[in-house]
């Protein structure tokens, strides 16, 4: 497990005013759904279901799928560690850089894994790809048509896509519907970045009914808890009106895009998401985390641990334009 891949806040000592460092949704989790919640902590005393099936039947209407096709799951990591159990010692390529847990999950079981650019995807042999659409930690995306293309010419090979961040986005939409065509398509998805609740651990994996079955036989029971099973049952059951606004998230995002570009030594990375990277280009993003710990109470993402990135970078996540604001602030300061 690598520590500081995401949300660190935990490590820091002292409060943090200002967390830039976590893609979740800035304004929190919905207040109705936080009382959700709060209404069921007495049925704590019960146990849950043992794989969380009440959620597949919602989800199924959701997305107009069969319920035989979802698996709910610990957060999306344990949907990772689970697909990794399934491959268990084949060859498998991760689209790098990315987010860590693949290949800590490749690790764990076995894979013989590569980090590969997504300019060699059409090259890998590989058993098992991941793929972060949008990817974190550049917001970059694949097209459907990209994704249609791999799945045809690759039928021996099983991609896994990563859609958590997929309503962070207006460029693409999800390809959940294509897992009733493509048997070698694993799709994984989170509520826990759009619905603000990381501390429940809520994610779900979509696929044909026999992916799902092989999952299921490797996954432990209860892992999804009495209240995150509560909470996703009033998440897929109002969906549309407690998600918010992709159009206006990355309208502010552009606004804060062109407050750091316009800083000197910083450069902007372009994204398709309200998260994105910053180049450093004379100073270390290390110092420049500490710094802003230290001195402003603010949390940024180092993002030097990223495999496959060369230079001094940091990830920042739109917050609220005071917020915002103030960052700005603290990096003219620096010096």
């Amino acid at each position: 497990m690598l520590n500081g891949h995401g949300d660190d806040l935990h490590l820091i000592e002292g409060e943090i005013k200002h967390n830039f460092s976590s893609n979740v949704y800035y304004k929190g989790c919905p207040k109705v759904l936080l009382d959700v919640v709060s209404k069921c902590v007495n049925q704590i005393q019960s146990y849950p279901s043992p794989s969380a099936s009440e959620l597949n039947v919602l989800a199924a209407k959701k997305f107009q799928l069969n319920s035989e096709q979802f698996l709910f799951t610990n957060g999306a990591t344990e949907a990772f560690y689970l697909i990794a159990q399934l491959f268990s010692n084949k060859r498998a390529a991760i689209v790098a850089p990315t987010f860590a847990e693949y290949e800590d999950a490749c690790k764990i079981f076995h894979l013989n894994y590569e980090l590969i650019a997504s300019t060699e995807l059409k090259k890998t042999n590989a058993d098992l790809v991941f793929i972060c659409n949008p990817n974190n930690p550049n917001g970059n995306v694949f097209s459907k048509d990209e994704l249609e293309f791999l799945f045809q010419q690759k039928p021996e090979t099983t991609f896994v896509i990563d859609e958590a961040y997929i309503e962070f986005t207006t460029r693409i939409e999800s390809i959940v519907s294509l897992t009733a065509k493509y048997s070698n398509l694993i799709i994984v998805r989170s509520l826990t970045k759009t619905f603000t609740i990381p501390g429940l651990r809520l994610g779900y994996v979509v696929s044909n009914a026999s992916n799902i079955v092989k999952l299921l036989s490797l996954k432990m029971p209860w892992s999804v808890n009495l209240l995150a099973i509560k909470a996703g049952e009033f998440i897929l059951e109002n969906y549309d009106a407690l998600q918010f606004n992709a159009s206006e998230l990355l309208e502010e995002t552009t606004v804060f895009k062109q407050q750091v570009a316009q800083l000197n030594g910083f450069k902007v990375i372009e994204s398709n998401t309200s998260y994105f990277l910053v180049e450093l280009l004379h100073k270390s993003a290390k110092e420049l985390k500490h710094y802003l710990i230290e001195e402003h109470q603010i949390l940024v993402r180092d993002a030097t641990n990223f495999k496959k990135i060369d230079g001094e970078f940091i990830r920042l996540s739109t917050q609220s334009k005071e917020a915002n604001n103030i960052l700005i602030k603290a990096l003219k300061a620096w010096d």
